[in-house]
């Protein structure tokens, strides 16, 4: 006898003392633990208080029929097997019992006794089965929610084949990936299915699950193959087949997996545009820092010539003409050092609204296109360069001028926005927060899908005579003030720019005001390594009334400053030129000068520098910034607010 059969306990329900005695003695040789019950209600109030395994049931009881007590234990929730003991001329409703769920029945003769022990043994030994079978059952049950679970959560598409490849099974995200729901797609070829768009991948003979059911090996390549897509056309995806086998080894069909390859290739493309703009940003640097020193002496030396001539004459407007190339030339500059490190935005706290209407109104000068503003009174502000979010607005709104050749509407909307992680996230952008939404719509050509994905490119143009540099400057500016630039286009409808920049913390911008040039008095020590510029300096602050001395390197200009400063002859302020060829540069010397003079007020000045010092000059010990070129105006500004 089994170990567990010492643990069953029979409950034998009969109105016969004797035969309850008879069974008692039988079952207890074989090891079961017995109760007894002379009528249905004894039985009731007994299975209230204990538990049985079993109920050796006669159904002809004093109170009540076999049949009751069973609907009765039922009603209390109480269902035990149960095995029907009857008399002779009873089977018909033993018979009826069974098809309740007695699971065997007995007829009161002499062979009651001798078969009893091995029909309960055997009643405990089904019953033990069909609860290994059950938990059997329930573990697969669970299993098989667990792996639906995985294969519905996961963002692969996931298809099963059978050995002729029919599909036998597909995930949610197969679903959406091959447009196809599973109902309808449970049975038909894998290649109706899924279907490729690459030459030589999406035959019959060439489909990567028919290779796998033919060789019988996996395949995983590599590259991406263009997916049939319902709603965008195609979808580029990775793919990788494996064969499903048995534990005999035999083929049991295949599972084709699909990744799509949207957003990865997007991402690449990002990073591919970020080096793009870095590699021209180290280019166009150097050539901006040696523009803007001969933009500086160039424009210096019109204005004071202009300045010195009658604007009656013909000369002076030889003189205006020059000044306005040079002018341009200096926007085309500010382009360039967009894409360099030390193009860093000067950030302060501003309000959009003015740069906005005032940058788009100035765009749309003698144009037949009218624009359209939608911005509210409370748009919060932004840590932002003014001149180069007013140059992005002048940007778009040129380009979108352009595209609507016969004039028409242009759009500006800006909202508050707040974004979550998973927002921020699908916009490219950093971290969640708040945002200035800005919104550029036109009604114009519109872009082709192909191009598309190309215009922030540097130098890339759809236009014969575009330069390339509008929108990948409006992009790296967007980019250097942590926000983000997208575009979606309709062709023949027009065109939407859709830019987010990041909230400022403070809620009152900067003042902004038309510098003019101040007069001034003192002593001003001078530090550039070009010799025109330290020679239109000298000549700009004499002419502001200020004494200048002039050097061409950094210790010159240490030994200069210390000189004065032991003969009672201190200098008021020191203009520093960021950058020198082959000697102390800028950051350098107001190191040096701030440790003999902690007091020292100083200027940086550049046309170009990889460091952060323009933008963050106050770290770096300066007390005011001025780049090249600079106007008269500008450099009397700064110098007014450091030694007044």
């Amino acid at each position: 006898m089994e170990e567990w059969s010492h643990s069953r306990t029979v409950l034998i329900v009969d109105d016969h003392q004797g035969l309850i005695s008879l069974i008692q003695r039988c079952l207890s040789r074989e090891g079961f633990r017995t109760a007894y019950a002379h009528s249905g209600q004894d039985a009731l109030t007994w299975l209230s208080q204990h538990h049985a395994d079993l109920l050796l049931l006669d159904l002809q009881l004093t109170d009540m029929s076999g049949e009751e007590l069973i609907n009765q234990l039922a009603q209390r929730s109480l269902t035990l097997p149960f095995i029907v003991v009857t008399g002779q001329g009873d089977e018909r409703l033993a018979v009826k019992m069974m098809k309740r769920g007695a699971r065997d029945y007995f007829i009161k003769d002499s062979s009651l006794i001798e078969l009893l022990p091995s029909i309960v043994t055997q009643t405990f030994e089904q019953i033990q089965q069909e609860q290994r079978l059950k938990l059997t059952e329930e573990t697969l049950r669970e299993e098989r929610e667990r792996m639906a679970i995985t294969l519905s959560s996961i963002v692969e598409g996931v298809f099963t084949t059978d050995t002729r490849g029919r599909l036998t099974y597909m995930n949610h995200m197969a679903e959406e990936m091959s447009g196809w729901e599973q109902e309808n797609a449970i049975g038909r070829s894998i290649e109706e299915v899924v279907r490729f768009l690459h030459a030589g991948v999406n035959e019959e003979d060439d489909h990567p699950v028919t290779h796998t059911l033919e060789m019988g090996i996996p395949l995983h390549p590599l590259d991406h193959y263009p997916l049939f897509d319902h709603t965008s056309g195609e979808r580029p995806v990775v793919y990788s087949v494996s064969p499903l086998r048995r534990s005999d080894g035999s083929l049991l069909g295949t599972v084709l997996i699909l990744r799509d390859m949207s957003e990865r290739i997007k991402l690449d493309e990002e990073r591919l545009k970020a080096s793009k703009l870095e590699s021209l940003g180290l280019l166009a640097g150097g050539i901006a820092h040696d523009f803007n020193n001969l933009l500086t002496s160039i424009l210096g030396n019109i204005s004071m010539t202009k300045a010195s001539v009658n604007t009656r004459d013909h000369l002076f407007t030889f003189l205006s003409e020059a000044e306005n190339a040079s002018l341009r030339a200096r926007k085309l500059t500010q382009q360039l050092l967009t894409f360099a490190k030390g193009g860093i935005p000067l950030k302060k706290p501003i309000a959009l609204q003015q740069v906005l209407t005032e940058s788009a109104t100035f765009a749309l000068s003698g144009s037949s296109t009218h624009c359209q503003f939608d911005i509210p009174n409370d748009l919060w502000l932004v840590e932002a360069d003014n001149g180069q979010i007013g140059q992005v607005i002048h940007n778009l709104t040129v380009n979108a001028d352009q595209a609507m050749l016969s004039g028409g509407a242009l759009s500006i909307t800006a909202e508050n926005i707040t974004l979550t992680s998973e927002q921020a996230k699908q916009q490219h952008l950093p971290a969640a927060g708040d945002f200035i939404k800005l919104k550029i719509e036109d009604n114009g050509c519109g872009i082709a899908p192909h191009a598309l994905h190309k215009i922030f490119d540097p130098y890339y143009s759809t236009k014969p005579s575009g330069s390339g540099l509008g929108l990948s400057t409006a992009y790296s500016i967007v980019k250097n003030h942590h926000g983000m630039i997208t575009a979606a286009s309709v062709r023949d409808q027009g065109t939407t720019f859709v830019i987010h920049l990041p909230a400022s913390q403070t809620t009152t911008a900067a003042q902004q005001n038309a510098p003019s040039a101040l007069p001034g008095e003192g002593r001003v020590l001078v530090m550039d390594d070009e010799e025109s510029i330290r020679l239109l300096l000298g000549e700009m602050l004499r002419h502001l009334g200020y004494d200048v001395q002039c050097v061409a390197e950094g210790n010159e200009a240490l030994e200069c400053y210390q000189e004065a400063y032991h003969t009672h002859q201190p200098f008021n302020a020191v203009i520093l030129d960021l950058t020198v060829a082959g000697g102390l540069g800028g950051k350098d010397t107001v190191e040096q000068l701030r440790k003999f003079d902690p007091q020292v007020k100083a200027i940086v000045s550049s046309g170009y520098s990889n460091d952060p010092v323009l933008s963050r000059y106050l770290t770096f010990g300066f007390r005011g910034v001025v780049a090249k070129p600079f106007r008269l105006a500008e450099l009397s500004q700064v110098l007014h607010q450091i030694t007044a």
